[in-house]
């Protein structure tokens, strides 16, 4: 047992923000914090993973990432298109022909360390948290979990999460890890524009700190902050910010600035 006074001397880790990975992320207080769990929603295609893997990018941190949704060559192709500007057409080859090329550009991509399992037990993620935490003194600052219904889990068969998210929550305070979780809202449902809260599936919205639901829109992908803790929400999906979106490219950035063309813009030749 201890008091709140001497928690905070000794330093809090447990509800720290992550670094933002886009500005907006901070204007909404849209912050991804450890020891709690973040839910990123949306229906199949709605580019969940790859706003996840330019989420991880951003933020920079030690993370470790299971991938029970995607391989790893999948997921090379993806991050070598995130990170060079080709499309995963053209790094799908890189993989088998070029491979000096892609190992240096996925060098910076080396703070994610990767659990393929396709049906990852949450026996199986403790023990790889705690391998990575006896090789690197510490766990990770962020671990994601792409997909949440690929975990092995009972009740996950009919669709019922509830339990499911109780257990990541016990273990992201005991890691003092962000828990990020990537999951499905339900087709049914219509957007307005992205997908309401009670589109979650299977009783999984009550426990994260923090869920986004997106919808894509030709190049621009749409992001509601539908659950938050800490900052401002909206239930129905209807208030929105805008992100840009290059799918091809496996690139999620931030919307340029609008120019205000009442002040004087001084061109350099």
């Amino acid at each position: 047992m201890r008091t709140l006074r001497r928690t905070i001397a000794r330093g809090l880790a447990s509800g720290e923000p992550l670094p933002d990975p886009y500005p907006v992320f901070g204007k909404k207080r849209a912050h991804v914090r450890r020891g709690a769990l973040t839910l990123i929603a949306g229906q199949p295609g709605s580019m969940k993973t790859i706003l996840t893997l330019n989420m991880v990018d951003q933020m920079d941190v030690p993370t470790l990432y299971f991938s029970s949704d995607s391989d790893d060559f999948t997921m090379a192709s993806r991050v070598l298109a995130m990170k060079s500007g080709e499309t995963t057409e053209v790094t799908e080859e890189w993989t088998r022909s070029e491979v000096d090329r892609a190992q240096r550009i996925l060098g910076g991509f080396d703070h994610v360390r990767w659990s393929f399992n396709s049906g990852p037990s949450l026996d199986h993620m403790e023990l790889i948290a705690d391998a990575y935490a006896e090789v690197n003194g510490e766990y990770p600052h962020l671990v994601v979990i792409d997909i949440m219904m690929d975990v092995d889990y009972e009740g996950a068969g009919e669709q019922n999460y509830w339990g499911l998210m109780a257990e990541l929550k016990v273990l992201a305070r005991k890691w003092m890890s962000a828990v990020l979780i990537v999951h499905h809202s339900s087709e049914g449902v219509k957007g307005e524009p992205c997908p309401p809260r009670s589109s979650i599936m299977g009783k999984a919205n009550q426990l994260p700190a923090l869920i986004l639901t997106l919808a894509p829109e030709d190049d621009r992908l749409l992001v509601a902050v539908v659950k938050n803790r800490f900052g401002p929400q909206d239930i129905t999906g209807r208030t929105f910010f805008e992100l840009k979106a290059q799918p091809e490219l496996c690139r999620i950035q931030s919307m340029p600035a609008p120019v205000d063309w009442g002040k004087k813009v001084e061109f350099t030749l």
